[in-house]
């Protein structure tokens, strides 16, 4: 047997002298031996087992005012420092693409896009994401098909690998939506339809669908998909521009929608934000992306008082470009502090109005993006007012910023004109009041 294992030198030496002295017997003693060997094969086993202890870090017991079951200092810093170091690091990058919408979320070496902004944003999106040292992509999230979502999003699959898209299950009548579709299959990216409730892992991170919940929507806008983000104990909630029905269908779906952050549905527009769907979120932060010199009424008033009811704290693109939160799991950092301005537009004006009735503008370099690349408001012929969309069968009001392409309208002088037609109102304009 190897005696050079410092365990079996000890017992030795209590063979040799603790043992003799214990049993007053010599140690050729043959009885006095016996015991001796017995209590020697404990002592050893005891020892063995106190010297495998230390082989998982934990010391069993108090050394250097250590408690029991407690790792052994580190160097540099506590036990605290070192747990706070390995904490999971989730950035949100809420881009400032004018009108529009387009959120970098980065959590380690993993990335996911959420929208891209319109065409005039593209460049400045990929540009974006690699100054952020985004090689690839894990996801990219389409929250539905309009312009100032998706043309961002057709720039960064030309130019970044990407694991998987995930997009609704509606198609659009656009030829950013035709291009979506080419770039798509052209680089064979596979395509995932949302499920409310299915779960994603992105790094440390994780998000949960939120919606849609059915199908069937008059308003396109409800397709949106939400999902919420949760990096440890931060919860980001973003529901692309669901409106109202989308919201309540959330809310009925027995979801937990409670949050840090949420991501102002619709730009902040007047039918999104409904005040159930607030208070069953809560958030402390609440960013609106939107453009400076918009018209389409975005941020809403009636949106902004149910977001200052709940005490949430603003931020917003128009007048602070990008803002970028930090989580560690336990505390949320932003790049800026939080905005005061709660001024809103009303819809075919950009001017901000201000509680008190004050008029100012924020002139912004993202001016000319949109809901929709057909949203010009156009000139109607003497006694046409509304305006149907030969695809959807919904007819809309002027000003409706989800007007179809030229070649898809058709005009009517009444409301009873379109509906003998078989057109149906628009959900968003709500042209029947």
């Amino acid at each position: 047997m190897d005696r050079s294992f410092p365990c079996l030198q000890i017992c030795d030496i209590l063979n040799e002298k603790v043992l003799d002295t214990l049993f007053c017997t010599e140690g050729r003693d043959f009885l006095g031996t016996i015991k001796k060997r017995i209590i020697m094969t404990f002592l050893m086993a005891a020892m063995l087992v106190g010297g495998l202890t230390g082989l998982d870090g934990t010391y069993q017991g108090s050394w250097s005012g250590q408690q029991k079951g407690q790792s052994e200092p580190l160097e540099g810093g506590s036990v605290q420092k070192a747990a706070a170091a390995g904490k999971s690091t989730m950035k949100v990058h809420y881009i400032d693409v004018g009108q529009g919408s387009a959120v970098l979320v980065q959590s380690g070496s993993h990335s996911m896009l959420i929208d891209g902004g319109d065409s005039d944003a593209s460049s400045k999106v990929v540009s974006y994401l690699k100054r952020q040292k985004v090689k690839k992509l894990d996801y990219v999230v389409v929250s539905h098909y309009d312009a100032d979502h998706l043309n961002g999003v057709v720039g960064a699959l030309h130019v970044f690998k990407v694991n998987r898209v995930i997009a609704p299950v509606y198609t659009a009548d656009s030829r950013v939506y035709e291009s979506y579709c080419n770039i798509i299959a052209q680089k064979k990216i596979a395509t995932t339809r949302p499920k409310a409730g299915k779960k994603y892992k992105l790094g440390k991170a994780r998000f949960t669908i939120l919606a849609p919940n059915s199908s069937g929507y008059t308003d396109e806008n409800n397709y949106s998909i939400a999902l919420k983000l949760v990096n440890g104990k931060n919860r980001f909630v973003i529901t692309g521009d669901a409106e109202t029905e989308s919201e309540y269908e959330m809310l009925e779906n027995g979801q937990n929608l409670s949050c840090d952050v949420y991501m102002a549905g619709h730009h902040g527009s007047a039918n999104s934000s409904s005040e159930k769907f607030l208070q069953a979120m809560k958030p402390k932060y609440t960013v609106i992306s939107c453009g400076a010199d918009n018209n389409y009424g975005h941020p809403a008033q009636s949106a902004m008082s149910r977001l200052k009811a709940i005490g949430t704290k603003i931020f917003r693109t128009d007048a602070q470009g990008t803002i970028v939160a930090t989580s560690n799991g336990s505390r949320i950092k932003w790049n800026k502090s939080p905005s005061k301005l709660w001024s809103y537009r009303e819809y075919g004006s950009s001017t901000l109005i201000g509680a008190d009735g004050s008029k100012s503008q924020i002139s912004g370099s993202d001016t000319s993006g949109s809901d929709n690349a057909a949203n010009s408001t156009p000139s109607l012929a003497n006694g046409q007012k509304y305006i149907g969309n030969v695809n959807s069968k919904k007819f809309h009001l002027p000003s409706c910023n989800g007007l179809p392409y030229e070649k898809n309208r058709v005009y009517f002088d009444s409301i009873d004109a379109a509906h003998q037609a078989g057109y149906s109102p628009c959900g968003l304009c709500r042209p029947e009041g």
